[in-house]
Formats: C-alpha cells, sequence, structure tokens
C-alpha cells in the first residue's frame, strides 16, 4: 500500500553550514519533548540513521541531533522524531543522487521522486525520500530524507534526516462510553468534490454496541490533512453527558476514521482510528441497503482490494 502520509513531510528548515544555505528535511509534523523521551522513535530513527549507504571516501561534518519539530495544525501529544547526520561527499549533486538512489539500505524502497529547490542565493537543492514500512499500528511513518546541494567543484554537501512517527496506544479518554444512540448516514456517490446522496438510518441497541465495540478496539493513527480525503459514512453518537460524538470516514493512508467529540456545534477533541482490516467501514455498510449507498458500499471494496494489496 502507498504510504501516502510521508506525502506531508514539507521541508522547512534551513541552516548555513560552510557558507551554503542548505534545507533541513523534517516534517509539518511534531511532539513535545516529552513524546520524544517516551516513545521508541528516538531509537528507531538513529538506528535507521545507522543503515545510511554512503560514496566512499565521504565524511561526517556534523553530529546526530534529535530535534522535535513542533508545528501548529496538529495535536501536541504526537509527531515525528527527526534525527540527522550532514556529509562532506565526493562529485556532483546529481552523482550523489544516481549512487544513493542505486544503493538503498535494506528494506528501503524509492519511488523516483525528485524534489528541486532554488534559493535566493542562487543554491540549487536535490531532495529524495527513501521509505520502509510502517503501516501501523503504532508506526505510520519511517523515512530517511536525503537533501544534496554543490560545495566545491570536486564535492556535495549531503544532509540525512531520518524520520520516524510513532503513535501510542488510545488514552482512557479515547475510549467511547456512555453511548444512548446514534445514527448513521451513508452516500449514493462519494468523491473528493464531496460525498452527495445522503441517506440517514437510526441505529438499534445492538447495532450500537457492536459499533462502540469495534470502534473502540482499533489501533490509534495519526492526525493528517490529506488531499485523498473521501468520506464514505458518518455516524453520531450521542452520549450520556449531553455530548456527542462524529465519526467521518476518511482515507489517508489506508482507511482512517476521525472521531470528533462534540458540544453543541464545538469540536471539544479529535483523535483518528486505523481501520486497515476495513472492520468499521463493513460494519456500517450493514446498516445501508446495496442500492441507497452505493458509494459508501463501493468504499468497503476499495478497502477491502488495499487490504489485499499491502
Amino acid at each position: 500500500m502507498t504510504n501516502r502520509f510521508r506525502k506531508m513531510s514539507i521541508r522547512v528548515g534551513a541552516l548555513v553550514l560552510g557558507g551554503a544555505l542548505f534545507l533541513a528535511g523534517l516534517s509539518s509534523l511534531g511532539p513535545p519533548t516529552a513524546y520524544a523521551a517516551t516513545s521508541p522513535a528516538a531509537s528507531i530513527a538513529r538506528q535507521l540513521l545507522a543503515q545510511v549507504v554512503l560514496p566512499p571516501s565521504s565524511q561526517i561534518a556534523h553530529p546526530v541531533t534529535s530535534p522535535v519539530c513542533q508545528c501548529a495544525g496538529t495535536p501536541g501529544e504526537v509527531g515525528i522524531v527527526s534525527m540527522h547526520h550532514y556529509f562532506v561527499v565526493p562529485g556532483s549533486p546529481t552523482a550523489l543522487e544516481s549512487f544513493l538512489t542505486s544503493h538503498l539500505p535494506p528494506g528501503g524502497s524509492y519511488d523516483g521522486s525528485t524534489g528541486t529547490t532554488q534559493t535566493s542565493g542562487g543554491v540549487g537543492i536535490i531532495s529524495i525520500d527513501i521509505t520502509f514500512s510502517a503501516n501501523g499500528p503504532h508506526l505510520y511513518l519511517k523515512q530517511l530524507a536525503y537533501s544534496m546541494t554543490r560545495r566545491t567543484a570536486s564535492t556535495s554537501w549531503l544532509r540525512v534526516d531520518s524520520q520516524v512517527l510513532w503513535i501510542p496506544s488510545r488514552s482512557a479518554a479515547q475510549e467511547i462510553t456512555g453511548a444512548i444512540s446514534a445514527t448513521a448516514t451513508g452516500y449514493q456517490k462519494i468523491s473528493l468534490m464531496g460525498s452527495t446522496g445522503a441517506t440517514q438510518v437510526h441505529l438499534t441497541a445492538k447495532q450500537l454496541a457492536k459499533l462502540v465495540d469495534i470502534v473502540n478496539a482499533l489501533p490509534p493513527a495519526p492526525t493528517s490533512e490529506c488531499m485523498e480525503n473521501v468520506n464514505a459514512f458518518l455516524v453520531t453518537l450521542r452520549l450520556s453527558n449531553g455530548d456527542e460524538l462524529r465519526i467521518y470516514n476518511g482515507d489517508c493512508d489506508g482507511f482512517f476514521e476521525s472521531v470528533s467529540q462534540m458540544s453543541g456545534e464545538t469540536t471539544v477533541s479529535r483523535y483518528t482510528v486505523s481501520d486497515r482490516s476495513c472492520e468499521l467501514l463493513a460494519d456500517v455498510g450493514t446498516f445501508f441497503r446495496a442500492n441507497s449507498a452505493k458509494g459508501t458500499h463501493q468504499a468497503l471494496t476499495t478497502c477491502e482490494a488495499a487490504k489485499k494489496s499491502a
């Protein structure tokens, strides 16, 4: 399965090293320091960085660091841990790119994508990502991000970032309790332009209990804002305390569900769970006749196909 989550990685940092402007390969997602200390992400990132294959005569120019990028728009409790090394490498950036993409670390893959950046000072930067299997239930990003630029006529600067996203287990606050009723909305057609042809049903007590059990058993997932979000259903649960939960289905690196706790129309909290098993999508599909919510049923077919190819 294509790891679309890694496509959200944004190269935002900048550093002056030896007179050359060098872009850092850090993601826009980030945790507080406590997260990096309690998760295994730092250990995984360190091991990954040690697997880098470099051309002969490459020299390290900067010690390893363990920055924790904290950026707006994501939950504070989880994020990417990144470690990096700088190297002085013989040859041009294009020759270095060719070497790196033909000498992958064990388990690494390269999809052929190359990023190029031209700074205001005229410095050209080439960037590539080498990815590794990271399909949960806790590990959702594992990659080496390479950035390279000209140093002298015969050498290049190379920055290598190991980037790891580890999502901790769900907290007690993310368990659904006190659900007393629910409605489910399915759609006749779903697309990137929005879901249409809505049909709504009220769940029986038995249906509600089963749905809550399924959601509570799903593993955590990273909160993300993918362009590939396609909402196949909406389930609204009313809680005994007067609040409600809204569960949206979406497609981002597999099928994720966003659970939002509402107080009126205000979102009190939000977290994401992963339905790679397609179990929740299949359960919701049983609430609708095939001809009344074709889009919702088609989403299950797509999910099952993706699961087989993963």
